[in-house]
């Protein structure tokens, strides 16, 4: 289980709910987690015991039973916790489970979605996306979620993997609901500020990656200035040069690669002052040498 998974789970099981919440949140560990005990007793299977804590607290509150906590080890799943229901009590998870999903109020299935999370949720780490997967083996379950998602606008997917359903959605703003539905408003905190710190991260390496590609063009143009400014001095050219104009072409020569800036403060001259001593520079050689080295 990923950390953040971790935490959003913790969240859950630690915030004080309300009645119809916690009702829903029973709901969906039955509808998810029940099985029965080789004697035939009613029970749940969850994988923390701070789940299994929490869930005894809410049967006896809700059902007034005390469920019987037993702890199973298994070679593939791990430790695994059961919460037995014997005798009446079984009778009264039974009557609980017969409740109609359909009638559910807006609470209860908050409270619905936060369990089925507990029971099989995940969710990806922000800095890898925004995936929040509910792994369901049973696809009576896997339906009833979705159904509820659909109920508070929320669009999910769903596909087969191996013998699980899994209801899955993605996106900051989707995930970024759930989270809130399930009352983890500090996870949805977290995800947020990570989104931000994302945004700024992106912000940042498109301005960096503008920022190299203006150097790289300018330092080719400054090395195509040189080339041409060599071939012309090769034919003598620099000696129709008025002062200026021939101090700037050989400061070019001398940095094949400086920006206008750095010449300029090489010449005393603001980078518009040397952009356009080069610019003349290039045009009387153009005019001398032929078009074939007309000015960029």
């Amino acid at each position: 289980m990923t950390s953040r998974t971790r935490e959003v789970k913790d969240e859950i099981l630690m915030a004080q709910h309300p009645r119809a919440f916690e009702q829903g949140l029973l709901l969906a560990l039955v509808d998810a987690e029940a099985q029965r005990l080789s004697d035939g007793t009613p029970a749940l299977a969850v994988a923390e015991a701070r789940t299994a804590r929490v869930l005894h607290r809410i049967a006896k509150d809700l059902l007034r039973i005390d469920a019987v906590v037993l702890v199973r080890e298994s070679g593939a799943r791990g430790r695994r916790f059961l919460l037995s229901f014997p005798g009446k009590a079984a009778q009264r998870l039974q009557e609980f489970s017969e409740r109609s999903r359909r009638r559910m109020g807006a609470v209860e299935r908050r409270g619905y979605l936060a369990g089925i999370f507990l029971a099989a949720g995940t969710l990806t780490p922000p800095q890898s996306g925004y995936l929040l997967e509910l792994r369901l083996a049973r696809p009576q379950v896997a339906s009833e979620a979705m159904r509820i998602l659909r109920r508070f606008g929320i669009t999910a997917q769903r596909r087969l993997r191996r013998e699980y359903s899994v209801v899955y959605l993605q996106g900051a703003d989707q995930v970024a609901e759930v989270l809130s539905l399930c009352d983890a408003a500090a996870a949805r905190l977290a995800l947020e500020d990570a989104r931000s710190m994302r945004s700024v991260r992106g912000v940042v390496n498109r301005l960096v990656n503008a920022e190299s590609a203006n150097v790289e063009k300018s330092v080719h143009a400054s090395v195509d200035q040189s080339a041409r400014i060599r071939a012309f001095a090769a034919q003598g050219g620099l000696n129709v040069l008025s002062p200026k104009l021939r101090e700037a072409a050989e400061a070019r020569l001398r940095f094949p690669e400086a920006a206008l800036e750095e010449l300029g403060a090489a010449l005393g001259l603001t980078k518009a002052g040397v952009h356009y001593r080069l610019r003349r520079i290039m045009k009387i050689a153009a005019d001398h040498m032929g078009s074939g080295l007309g000015a960029k």
